[in-house]
């Protein structure tokens, strides 16, 4: 399979636009903000030694000394996520995964197939599927699963409506995880860069393990903060844009997680190193801000495709990529 190419699916000429259209999310989530107190403890460890990480478009971010984790406290309101989920922002990205959907494409494909050496029939459950990238994905790579779909964006379940309505194998249901039926049990589910989204870790994690039969598989990726990616942009990630992302992880406390929730780590891998090369990249070249984190040397190379490729496939190798590809299993 080819390397992904990060322009490819974040394309430059929508950078103006999402700035503006963020600025005018916030403002209407703000308007809806209610006071909530702060948290005292890290929502993953729940160790009490956390402290003031950054402030982002309103919102504060404080990390956790323990196991690293970073999240928003106090978190966003239920009203503040409704307003954020059924905004112009998120139309607009999900027409962006309209815009890149072919582009994206591979990105699935990988996933699909690591997903086969667990489950090739069954029933299956995507938390947050958008617009339908990996639905498309798994139609595409032929497979015998009953895939169930759940958003709460209505116009990501309009288009899910309309790529895969009249397949009698897929169920679209436009709601919340908390709302699925608990009668319904799956042998898989996925959950592709959703779980920093949020809120609420201990209620969220329960219901996936109570929708997973024994022996169940849960998928799903989330970004990386021990990558180079993040270790280069630190609080300038694009990625650390509340109230979207308010639960961001890293290797050992997904470790912590799991475990407290019942759940066996199969594996964690970070594929799609290419995707670290051209975002760094991008911040190399746009500022000199970043260089003393890049060093020079590195920078100088970048412009060498033979670098750039055998850096993907190192941070891939390493796990050392901005996004995690977890795979675990509920006991049986």
């Amino acid at each position: 399979m080819g390397k992904i190419n990060y322009l490819d699916i974040h394309p430059d000429k929508y950078k103006l636009l999402l700035k503006r259209m963020l600025l005018t999310s916030l403002a209407e989530v703000h308007s809806k903000s209610i006071a909530q107190e702060k948290s005292s403890y890290c929502p993953v460890c729940h160790n009490n030694e956390i402290s003031h990480y950054e402030i982002k478009n309103g919102f504060e971010l404080d990390k956790c000394e323990h196991c690293g984790h970073v999240f928003c406290n106090p978190m966003p309101t239920d009203e503040q996520l409704e307003s954020y989920y059924n905004g112009e922002m998120k139309l607009l990205e999900n027409q962006i995964f309209r815009d890149t959907f072919e582009k994206r494409i591979p990105i699935f494909n990988a996933r699909v197939e690591k997903i086969k050496q667990y489950m090739e029939e069954g029933k299956l459950l995507d938390v947050g599927s958008a617009v339908g990238i990996f639905v498309e994905s798994l139609v595409r790579n032929q497979n015998s699963l009953s895939i169930s779909c759940c958003d709460p964006s209505k116009d990501a379940c309009s288009s899910l409506n309309k790529r895969f309505g009249d397949n009698p194998s897929i169920n679209i249901y436009n709601c919340w995880l908390h709302e699925m039926p608990a009668e319904n049990k799956f042998d898989g589910i996925t959950l592709w860069d959703t779980l920093e989204h949020i809120t609420d870790l201990s209620p969220f994690c329960e219901k996936i393990f109570e929708l997973l039969k024994p022996g169940g598989y849960w998928f799903f990726s989330t970004p990386n903060l021990n990558s180079l990616e993040w270790s280069i942009a630190g609080r300038d990630h694009e990625q650390l844009v509340p109230p979207g992302h308010v639960n961001l992880f890293n290797k050992n406390n997904i470790l912590i997680l799991l475990k407290k929730f019942g759940f066996e780590l199969i594996e964690i891998t970070t594929p799609n190193g290419s995707m670290d090369v051209g975002y760094v990249e991008k911040l190399a070249h746009g500022s000199s801000d970043y260089d003393l984190k890049l060093g020079t040397f590195i920078k100088a190379h970048l412009t060498d495709p033979n670098f750039k490729s055998a850096l993907s496939d190192a941070i891939t190798h390493a796990n050392l990529g901005g996004n995690m590809f977890v795979i675990a299993r509920k006991s049986i």
